[in-house]
């Protein structure tokens, strides 16, 4: 019978998630791994360095000789950037810990179910062969495309951008994010319940109290896939209305016998929303298929980065997106054209560019990184007043990034 534990946040919280990890009978060993979701250094959309530093002490008072904090942001970012903006690095420096990038890791090919990926060499040969301590650590959050994301959802993160970009749509992200679960699972889940992340997971710095709900929980447990229905219900989703869950719940069978440790009702909200404000620029002209406009794919994170450029370092443009299958109408379009998703550019990327000037064809079902520098060119936005750090510093950090040979896809800086 999984258990479950909601533990209040107080102000010891290395004691906190030492006594959780006591009570669950946690043995971390000498060597563990910690994945936390630093998916990019925007406000709510990572896990607290608080609770990251806390983290790596408890193991380390647990005996715990190395304790590596790992992850690979979001297309479009590197993860060295990342941990450096946010304060993660300092965090887990202080916690006694190392961070690992692991867009600078090498890599491995592998079969996760029927995907054939490259996955982070130092995970496979610690923990999914060695059987290092491996300790997910997510943030409590909604997620535009994937409805929640928590501990199942985490271990995207390990897979390279090259692949994330050509299994992120309706017919595989699911799918994918399942077997993930199969292949890899964490020996325990913290899940970071220091706010609540609503609207999806890119919260509009200009709107931040729009998207957090303070809750100052921590969510933990030994089975991840039981915290994470847990967590979801907390949000008011069930299992059914979170695909990812519904498939791993289908073979796994945890959602009946979960037991609960503490007062759930206190916690549990009203559902949560999962999808973006919407606020775009008016010039900008949506034109969608008929067919396969899928957000998990072409649309949802293209909408999302059009709206944080516009919102929050107020661009502005006169284009039209292009997405999606299924096409009657081409006339009368304004260039410049963008268009996003496999199924668009195949359909009808080469008839819009003998037609019109100025098209962009982004032919991935989701490649943020192009997605990213193309509306940033449309809306005549820089790398550089995007990132909060001085165009030196940033340089530095890429240069770092590069010298480790990271095979993260982003922007162009200048």
């Amino acid at each position: 019978m999984p258990r479950v534990s909601l533990v209040p946040m107080d102000d010891d919280l290395e004691g906190t998630i030492e006594e959780i990890l006591t009570n669950y009978g946690v043995d971390p060993g000498e060597e563990a791994f910690i994945k936390v979701n630093a998916v990019d250094f925007r406000k709510g959309c990572y896990t607290s360095p608080e609770i990251i530093e806390a983290t790596v002490k408890a193991l380390k008072s647990l005996g715990t000789r190395k304790v590596y904090v790992v992850e690979n942001s979001t297309q479009g970012n590197f993860t060295r950037l990342v941990f450096k903006v946010t304060g993660i690095e300092k965090a887990i420096k202080r916690g006694g810990g190392k961070p690992v990038y692991l867009d600078e890791e090498r890599s491995v090919k592998v079969e996760i179910g029927d995907f054939t990926v490259d996955f982070p060499k130092i995970i496979y040969e610690k923990v999914v062969e060695g059987g290092s301590f491996y300790l997910s650590l997510p943030k409590l959050k909604t997620h535009d495309m994937t409805t929640v994301t928590l501990n199942l959802k985490n271990q995207f993160g390990f897979i390279y951008h090259h692949d994330r970009r050509v299994h992120h749509s309706k017919f595989e992200l699911h799918r994918f994010i399942a077997s993930i679960y199969d292949f890899i699972k964490p020996d325990f889940s913290i899940i970071d319940g220091k706010f609540a992340t609503i609207h999806g997971h890119y919260p509009l710095e200009r709107m931040f109290e729009k998207y957090v709900l303070p809750m100052n929980l921590i969510i933990a447990g030994d089975d991840a896939l039981a915290v994470d229905i847990t967590a979801a219900r907390l949000l008011g989703y069930t299992v059914d209305e979170v695909e990812h869950l519904r498939i791993a719940e289908e073979k796994y069978r945890v959602k009946d016998s979960i037991q609960i440790e503490g007062d759930f009702e206190r916690y549990k909200m009203e559902k949560q929303p999962h999808t973006p404000l919407g606020i775009y620029p008016d010039g900008v002209r949506f034109v969608r298929g008929k067919e396969l406009a899928c957000r998990e794919g072409c649309v949802d994170n293209t909408l999302m980065v059009l709206e944080m450029l516009h919102v929050d370092y107020g661009g502005e443009g006169d284009f039209t997106i292009l997405f999606g299958e299924g096409f009657d109408d081409l006339e009368n379009l304004k260039p410049p054209i963008l268009v996003v998703g496999k199924c668009a550019v195949e359909e009808v990327g080469d008839k819009l560019k003998e037609r019109y000037d100025n098209v962009i064809l982004i032919p991935y079902c989701n490649d943020l990184a192009a997605v990213t520098e193309a509306l940033m060119k449309l809306m005549k936005i820089k790398v550089t007043e995007v990132v909060p750090l001085s165009t030196f510093e940033l340089v530095v950090e890429w240069i770092k990034a590069k010298i480790h040979r990271s095979t993260a896809r982003t922007p162009s800086l200048f």
